[in-house]
Formats: structure tokens, sequence, C-alpha cells
């Protein structure tokens, strides 16, 4: 059954421990957290025990799991070093994955780099995906796939954005072409329609930290990107947004469940209409 998540950054205002608060109060079984700094504005826990002990604490009195915790940047080997502590704060709360987006353009340093994050995470019992985008150094679907295949570790797999494969001029029947093992969690996201000019990196990343839609909003192919991917497959909701960003993050998260809870009822539907047509 599909791991439903509210990912960390459809709230990240809120912080580690808002964000699971929030996942709790709207009904989320599962959470995402920024627990590895990338934003100036992002609460550090790691290294800090009343805030350690603090999400400890709420994760054991909501019930609530981490799927998965970013953002672990792949730069280089030495650099991969400062993640040590966060990885190991991750396996004792349980977090299944690590976002793992490219920075490093050069082949063999990331690939030595995000060996490196595998093993350290493997021996916490945790995966580490590596998520293409395409302002990053990893601007593709098949760019993502040949560093995991390149990295021969057992934990590497891919994090597949719904906004990033429709930016990256991909598409679901891409999907076909993957290893199914490899496909461990999704972003699911709606979004417009793409305008036929080209945008700059700086559009593109804007456009995806807060103009993102949730699903069913939008015009992106989600029922046919669900129908490729394992039927097992993470699925964290990640839809931050500028024209919902006065809401409160508990008041986010309860709109985020409420209308993918619609969205994927409306898909079943789809889904038992395409049946019954196809088997009268």
């Amino acid at each position: 059954m599909t791991d439903l998540s509210l990912a960390a950054l459809t709230v990240l205002d809120a912080g580690p421990a808002g964000q699971i608060r929030a996942a709790a109060a709207a009904g989320f079984p599962s959470v995402g957290l920024r627990l590895q700094p990338l934003l100036a504005t992002d609460v550090i826990v790691v290294g800090q025990t009343s805030r350690e002990r603090e999400v400890q604490a709420l994760l054991a009195e909501t019930g609530v799991r981490v799927l998965e915790v970013g953002v672990f940047p792949i730069r280089t080997e030495v650099e991969t070093r400062h993640y040590d502590p966060v990885i190991v704060f991750c396996g004792r709360i349980g977090a299944r994955y690590l976002v793992c987006p490219v920075e490093n353009p050069d082949r063999l340093e990331r690939l030595q780099a995000f060996r490196a994050v595998c093993d350290q995470a493997l021996r916490h019992n945790v995966a580490a995906l590596i998520e293409f985008n395409p302002y990053s150094a990893c601007r593709t679907l098949a760019d993502a796939v040949e560093i995991v295949e390149a990295a021969n570790r057992q934990n590497a797999g891919l994090v597949i954005d719904a906004m990033h494969l429709s930016r990256s001029g991909g598409s679901p029947a891409d999907l076909a072409t993957v290893d199914p093992s490899l496909l461990r969690l999704v972003h699911l996201c709606d979004a417009s329609t793409p305008p036929n000019t080209a945008r700059s990196r700086g559009e593109l990343r804007a456009e995806s930290r807060a103009a993102r839609r949730l699903p069913g909003e939008g015009a992106l192919w989600l029922d046919e990107l669900l129908d490729g991917l394992p039927s097992d497959v993470g699925m964290s909701i990640e839809a931050p947004s500028a024209t919902t960003a006065h809401l409160s993050a508990a008041e986010r998260a309860k709109r985020a469940y409420e209308v993918t809870q619609d969205f994927l009822a409306r898909r079943s539907e789809r889904a038992r209409a395409r049946s019954k047509r196809a088997n009268p």
C-alpha cells in the first residue's frame, strides 16, 4: 500500500516539529522533514538536544512515520561527511529515504559523493534517492538513472517529482525504461500547462518552490504518472504555493490531505470505469 506523506516543502516555514504536528492533525500517516538545512531560514534540529527530543517525542505521540528527509545535495565526497550526524538521526527516527539533489556537474566527483551518502545511509537502514530537476546539475530522469545505476548500491533509488518530470521535458512514458525497483518515491503535485517559451533556471526554481498546485488542480498527467509507478511507491504531497502561504501550516496540510484524497477517489472511479468498458 502506498505510504501517503506531507512533504516538508508544503509547510516548510513550520519547521520539523510543526511539520509533524500539521501532518498528524490533517490525517497524514507519514511526513517529510527538512533536517539537513538548505536555506538560512531552515530550523537546525540535529545537534540541538531539546529539538531532537521534541521531534522524537512528537513522532512517538502522534504515530506519524518519517517517509523522507531532505535535503542532501550531492557535491563532493568531502562535503558529504558533514551529513553524517543528520543521517545518524534519520536512522534513529526511522526515516525511510534521504532526498539528494545533485549540484556537482563532474560525473566522477558526484558519483563518489553519492556512493558515500549511500554507504553512510545503509549503516542506518535508510535509502538514498537522487532527485533530478531542470535547474540542477542532474536535469533529467535519464541523468538521474545514470547516477543511480553507476553507484551500484542496494539502497540507491530515485525520486520522481511530477513538476520536475514535466519541466525537464519528460513524461510518464519515460518511466517504462526504468527498473521499477529504483522507483521508490514520488513527489506528487499538479501544475499549469508549461509555456512554449524557454525559461531560466531561476524561473524554474521559483515555480517549483512557490507555484505548485495540489493533485487534480492543474494540467499534469497524474493518472498516467501513477500508473507508471510501482503500487507501493511512497507518495509525498509536495505543493508549496504563494497563493496559500497566508494560511497556517495546519490549514495548508488539511487542504493538501483533503484535495489529495478527493483526487485519489476520482482516480479510482476512473479506473473502475475503464475496467467496465474493457470488460463489459
